[in-house]
Parts: structure tokens; C-alpha cells; sequence
């Protein structure tokens, strides 16, 4: 199978907390990694995507419970804007053509001894600052891949320290060093740099210029600090985008939540209506994206990563912030007309004033008429006064009387234009009114449970990659915020709840192709200290902002109230933790003692600020049948850069009878910062 995300940024599905939790991959080599899943027809590409009504449904690959949190689906309730606490930083995507984080960026910078070798890539100056390599003779002078002609020398690479060359073996430009015909273009590598491939492009044996690791910049962005000044250690100094290659390069594999999935088709085809033929290209769902942006970034605060592009190239970013500048509930009638769906008539041949008897308009002005009131008519429906009064005098029958026992309905349109003053204008008017207030027996083309429908015009905030620097980049990070501009039709039930949406106009080909939720890194380069990184992160904010560094600090809660367990019960139970000291969250713990008489019945979550993520799974339990749950400091990953203070809930689960149990107790230990 190939990554979920081959290119410019890749995902690859994983084993790692649940079907819908991702190890991302870079944004290149689609051939490069394999892929597992823990349900074989939960795939991140979509190979077994269920088709349900419309083919692109609200279907398990589009839930929003994807991203293990509980929302709110209330379209009400729903913010018109927000932002994350932080904005993202920005550096470069580190392309596999330029031999990813082993680039010599500092290209003109001199390399010689008095410099410290300032001129090295960041993958070389980490195995010479920590991994005792020591370049050979005449290593200055030996010369990497040129891009422009192929040529390089082999001797270079043969002398590489553990990080640079597991980098340019597996995140960079190995396949265009290795002698083989990787592609089976039949072209050798020294010839590749002449050709293109068949969109067009050119490529490194395979390898395009858009591959990289965005999928993993992306993330260290939304999650890690950013670096802000040089530091030096061991004589080596590490300007701003080395440290940030190694975090980046560290985030090439993750924990992550992922909904919509992966389209690769070039070029996309449209059907009748405007919508994309190919139902894996028609992900993210509208309804989903609204649910997911407005509950995350506009009511927590907490960013995500999206991938932009609908077709076959994958460009993961960090998206931030979002306003909507446009929101109405629109009719039926005006939802069809956004989705270019023409209504067929079931008419009988016979019009009157253009509108066909027996139609679906005919059947809606006239359920329209035989309910409306002379107030209706006249005021809301904007008739001529005696259009109205004349109408309601058809309808009332012997005793002149509206609302009584001999009411008379209207049967025809025939029959309604011979009422006076009911001529063209007046069937105009009741049409519309009909249309738009729902006296239509049209029904909605694409989700059967839809009875209302918001048009919603959004821009959201995401930021953009630049070339690596020795500069910050948080006081000129305007400069990389980009915005995109999205119409859709949210399709919500009678009580107005979300249960899915249609993208609209140019959004149908250029809207996200599914997002994901970072959780934790789990590590890229075996040779990278990821604790180190962070270290020389740390040095380097303090450097910067000296006395204005944020103070770090553990602070610690518990409950101690016992609670019972109910047996069998999907329903499950809570205790809650309330916390009114305010901060930032770095990291929770949690520690618990639960008496349980069989643990495998138990499925435990942490929650707080509308997110929540599993911590005690006893289906996956060693040893399943034995008694209690008992935690020591369990880092629990998802709440990073959450606010610390409001209620913390344990939440338990047994979904089998027969054995009993209780919370004892339990507590989180946090590291915070203020």
C-alpha cells in the first residue's frame, strides 16, 4: 500500500493507540515505509471506504469522533471564530531532493576550522557535536549531490556520521546515490537530472521536488517551542533552523488522529453537479470540517494539521485560527441551487402562469395556500391585499369563516388563478414563499436525515514554509500566514445538530483532503537525542528572552472520593478533579488505583476542556482476567498547550457483567508554565 501522505508530506497508518491513530511519514517516497492498520478496513487511503446514500456519507472515515474528543454538534453553539494560544512557527519542509535535514544550507558560508565548520548541513554538525564523528582529511572539499547535473562524490557519503547518512538513505537523496534504477525508468541516476516524469515534473529517480517532511514540520510547529537564538555546543553552533531540523526530523513519526482520507488522483473529474467523481477526492466532509475547526481551534483553542490539496500531491500545514464570514440557513430549493441540481418536474403538461399542474411547485403552492392565513398572505408573503383576502374567501366556505368545519381547500392551480387579482405576480410570490419555507416535497439529493441548511462561507489561518534561516521567525510570522477561503452547505437534523455538509462552488475541488490531530512524536533519526533537542530548544529561549522566559512548574491534584463502578453499563461513570490554578499544560500524568474484579471489562478515558483520549484499554490489557487497575505515572499525551484550570475527569467504562469494581482514587501531576 503506499503512504497516506506521499509527497511534500506523508502519513502512514499504525498500530499505536487505535484504528483511526497515525505514525505519520514524510511527505515523499509514496513507495518507502510499510503500512499496518489495527482494523483491515479502517485504511487511511480509503481502499475499504464504506459508500452509504451519497458516496461520500458521513461515513466512519469522515466521523469526527475520529479525533477522540468529545464534541459538540450543536450548529448553535458553534463559534464564528478562533485561534490557538500560539502561533505556529515556520522553517522549511526540508525536501528530499535537497537531501533533507543533511542540506548545506549555509551554502555560502566558508567552512574551515576557524569557523567551526559553520558551513555544515544540521544533520552533520549534530554527529560532530554529539556523536564523535570526525570528518576526514579533505572531507571539506569533497562534494555532495548537485542537483543541477547529478554528479557528487561518492567519497563524501562514504564518510558521513550516523545521523547524515540515515538521513540521506531514508529521508533524502539516496535513490539518486545508489547506483539503481529505483523508478525502472530506465534511466541511471547520473542521467535522471535531464528528465521529467509524466505530470511533467522533474524527479530524482522517482523522488519529486515536492517530497519532504511538511508532515512532520507541521506538527513540531503546532507542538514543540520555538527555537530563537543559536547555541553552541561541543564548538559547534546550531543557528535556529538546525534546531529546528531536528525537532522536525523528530516528528517523522507520530501519534496522531486523523479524519477524511487521502485522494491521488492528478487530475479530478466532475459529474452533472459539479462534484467529484472519485469518492475517496471528495473527503474531507464539509459537515465534519466545520464540526472538527469550530469544536478545536474555536472552542479549545487547540490547532490541528490539514492537507490542503484534494489531488494526488499531499502539503500538510498548521492550521490556527478561522473566521466565518458568512452564515444563513437557507431552504431547500436554495441548497439545490448551490449544488447545481436542477428539480425534476412530475408535472401533467398543463401550466398556468408558467408553473406546471401536479408539479412539485404546484403541490407546494398549494399546500401553501390551503395552510396560510390572511396575515401569512398578506404580510409575510407580500400578496396584493386583495390577492390574499380573495384566497382565504375561496377557501372559507358558506359561513365566510376561516378555520371552521366547511373550509373548502384549493385543488388546482387552475382553480387558484381564477381567484381575482391571483395573475402571474402572485404565483411568483406564492412560489417562492413555498419554496423557501418549506411547503416543498422536493427531497434533499445527497443526505436523506437532513431536514435544515446553513450556507457557510469560512477563511482560515495556516502557515506557509520558508527557506531555513538563523533568524526567529514569531516576530515576522505574518509574513508566512496564509488564508483559504471555503463555501459549504452544512446539512443539520430538525433540532439542529450537524450530521454532515457538501462542499460548494470552487471549494469542490480545492478544500482539505483530511486533517489530523498531533498527540506525540515517536521519534524519526535512531541517531537524534530527541530530551537533547529540547535542551538546546530550552538554551536557546532562554538566550533570547532572558528574564521574560515563562517560569516552569509542576503542580499536582487528586481526588480521594471513592466511587462505584456501575456493571454493564455503557453509560460508564466519572470523578472529577476541579482545578482553579491557571497555566499552560506541558505535560499530565496520571496516577490511579481502581479495585476491579476483572480489568479487561474496563475501558478508562482522561477528558477536560472537550477532549478526551483513552488511558486503559482492557481488551489490549496484559493479562486481562486479573483484578485492579493500577497506574504510576502514566504521561498522558493530547492536552499539551490546553488550559490548565477547569474540570479534569476520569471517566470509566465496564462493558461486561459480573465483575464489580470502584475508583479508589487518583491524581494528575502536571508540568505547567504561566
Amino acid at each position: 500500500m503506499k503512504n497516506l501522505f506521499s509527497a511534500h508530506h506523508t502519513l502512514v497508518a499504525s498500530t499505536l493507540i487505535s484504528a483511526s491513530l497515525l505514525m505519520l511519514s514524510a511527505c515523499g517516497d509514496p513507495e518507502g515505509d510499510d503500512t499496518t492498520t489495527a482494523e483491515a478496513e479502517v485504511t487511511p487511503d480509503g481502499v475499504s471506504k464504506q459508500v452509504d446514500g451519497k458516496s461520500d456519507a458521513w461515513n466512519y472515515r469522515n466521523d469526527p469522533k475520529g479525533f477522540r474528543a468529545v464534541l459538540d454538534y450543536n450548529f448553535e453553539n458553534m463559534p464564528r471564530e478562533g485561534a490557538t494560544n500560539v502561533t505556529p512557527w515556520t522553517d522549511t519542509y526540508w525536501p528530499y531532493y535537497q537531501d533533507g535535514i543533511n542540506v548545506r544550507w549555509q551554502r555560502y558560508a566558508a567552512i574551515d576550522e576557524a569557523s567551526k565548520w559553520k558551513g555544515l548541513s544540521p544533520a552533520e554538525k549534530y554527529d560532530l557535536a554529539f556523536n564523535g564523528w570526525k570528518p576526514v582529511d579533505g572531507f571539506k572539499e569533497m562534494k555532495p549531490f548537485n542537483t543541477t547535473d547529478c554528479t557528487f562524490d561518492q567519497e563524501y557519503y562514504d564518510n558521513l556520521g550516523p545521523v547524515a547518512t540515515w538521513t540521506h538513505k531514508n529521508k533524502g537523496l539516496g535513490r539518486m546515490t545508489d547506483g539503481i534504477d529505483g523508478d525502472r525508468d530506465g534511466v541511471e541516476d547520473a542521467e535522471e537530472c535531464a528528465q521529467v516524469n509524466d505530470n511533467g515534473r522533474k524527479d530524482f529517480d522517482g523522488a519529486e521536488t515536492w517530497w519532504g517532511i511538511c508532515h512532520a514540520w507541521a506538527p513540531a510547529a503546532l507542538m514543540e517551542e520555538e527555537p530563537l537564538a543559536p547555541v553552541e555546543r561541543n564548538g559547534v553552533v546550531f543557528e535556529v533552523s538546525d534546531i529546528k531540523a531536528f525537532l522536525t526530523q523528530q516528528w517523522d513519526r507520530s501519534q496522531s488522529y486523523m479524519v477524511g482520507g487521502r485522494c491521488e488522483e492528478d487530475e479530478l473529474e466532475r459529474d452533472e453537479h459539479g462534484r467529484v467523481t472519485n469518492s475517496d477526492c471528495r473527503d474531507l466532509n464539509a459537515g465534519s470540517w466545520h464540526v472538527i475547526v469550530t469544536n478545536f481551534i474555536g472552542l479549545n483553542k487547540k490547532g490541528m494539521v490539514i492537507e490542503r490539496t484534494t489531488n494526488y500531491q499531499v502539503w500538510n500545514q498548521p492550521l490556527f485560527g478561522y473566521r466565518i464570514t458568512e452564515q444563513e440557513e437557507i431552504s431547500l430549493q436554495k441548497a439545490h441551487e448551490l449544488l447545481k441540481i436542477e428539480q425534476e418536474s412530475t408535472g401533467n403538461g398543463t401550466f398556468v402562469y408558467d408553473v406546471e399542474e401536479e408539479s412539485m411547485e404546484a403541490k407546494a403552492i398549494l399546500a401553501f395556500v390551503n395552510d396560510a392565513d390572511l396575515e401569512t398572505l398578506d404580510d409575510d408573503a407580500r400578496l396584493d391585499a386583495r390577492a390574499a383576502k380573495n384566497i382565504i374567501a375561496a377557501r372559507s366556505g358558506a359561513d365566510g369563516q376561516i378555520g371552521t368545519s366547511d373550509d373548502v381547500e384549493i385543488e388546482t392551480l387552475a382553480e387558484l388563478g381564477d381567484v381575482k387579482y391571483v395573475a402571474e405576480k402572485a404565483f411568483g410570490q406564492l412560489l417562492g414563499y413555498a419554496l423557501a419555507n418549506g411547503y416543498s416535497q422536493y427531497k434533499y439529493l445527497y443526505n436523506l436525515d437532513a431536514e435544515r441548511f446553513v450556507k457557510v462561507s469560512m477563511v482560515t489561518d495556516w502557515i506557509t514554509e520558508q527557506h531555513p534561516s538563523t533568524e526567529r521567525s514569531d516576530t515576522i510570522i505574518d509574513r508566512y500566514t496564509n488564508h483559504d477561503y471555503y463555501d459549504y452547505i452544512l446539512e443539520l437534523d430538525a433540532e439542529g445538530k450537524i450530521i454532515g455538509g457538501e462542499w460548494i462552488g470552487d471549494s469542490i475541488l480545492n478544500h482539505p483532503d483530511f486533517v489530523w490531530l498531533p498527540v506525540r512524536d515517536r521519534a524519526g533519526n535512531p541517531h537524534i537525542d530527541t530530551d537533547l533537542v529540547r535542551d538546546l530548544v530550552r538554551e536557546s529561549r532562554e538566550i533570547a528572552l532572558g528574564p521574560d522566559m515563562p517560569v516552569e512548574k509542576d503542580f499536582s491534584a487528586e481526588s480521594v472520593v471513592e466511587v462505584p463502578i456501575p456493571d454493564n453499563n455503557v453509560d460508564g461513570v466519572g470523578s472529577t478533579i476541579e482545578i482553579s490554578e491557571t497555566g499552560t499544560v506541558e505535560t499530565v500524568s496520571l496516577n490511579l488505583e481502581l479495585r476491579h474484579t476483572y480489568k479487561g471489562d474496563l475501558t478508562i478515558e482522561l477528558r477536560h476542556g472537550g477532549m478526551s483520549f483513552n488511558v486503559f484499554n482492557g481488551v489490549d490489557a496484559d493479562n486481562a482476567s486479573a483484578d485492579d487497575v493500577i497506574l504510576d505515572a502514566q504521561l498522558v499525551n493530547g492536552f499539551e498547550g490546553s488550559n490548565l484550570s477547569g474540570d479534569w475527569e476520569l471517566y470509566v467504562v465496564d462493558s461486561a457483567n459480573a465483575d464489580v469494581g470502584r475508583i479508589v482514587k487518583w491524581s494528575l501531576d502536571f508540568t505547567i508554565k504561566d
